[in-house]
């Protein structure tokens, strides 16, 4: 039932890859830890319909900026009446340190996390 689960939670969902490990374990990878949330949700509840026994997840970074990029980005939003310029630089120094450590976090208070990246 599980692999056929899995089967159908990456047929349903493009960004989710399933691996099967040689001591058996089976990994979902997704797009975030609220990707993996909600597909192991799915897979739960509606693809496989058992209960899973789930570790907590592993992000790992393969992205970086080296340097800060000379394109200006634009992003509009759904309605078209917001627009967001951005463009790409590096973490401070130290800022990844915290991230592994767990000084800052996803699930922390937004205005905590605005004010820890303001200051540094």
């Amino acid at each position: 039932k599980l692999v056929e689960g899995l089967k159908r939670l990456s047929k349903s969902d493009p960004m989710v890859m399933c691996i099967i490990e040689e001591s058996g374990e089976h990994i979902v990878a997704g797009a975030g830890e609220l990707h993996l949330e909600i597909c192991l949700k799915d897979l739960e509840e509606d693809h496989a319909c058992i209960p899973l026994k789930k570790s907590d997840p592993v992000v790992s970074y393969r992205e970086t900026v080296s340097e800060e990029s000379n394109i200006m980005c634009l992003s509009k939003s759904p309605n078209k009446h917001n627009r967001l310029f951005m463009r790409a630089q590096p973490m401070p120094d130290g800022l990844p340190e915290d991230i592994e450590d767990g000084k800052v976090t996803s699930r922390q208070d937004v205005k905590t996390r605005a004010r820890y990246m303001a200051d540094t």
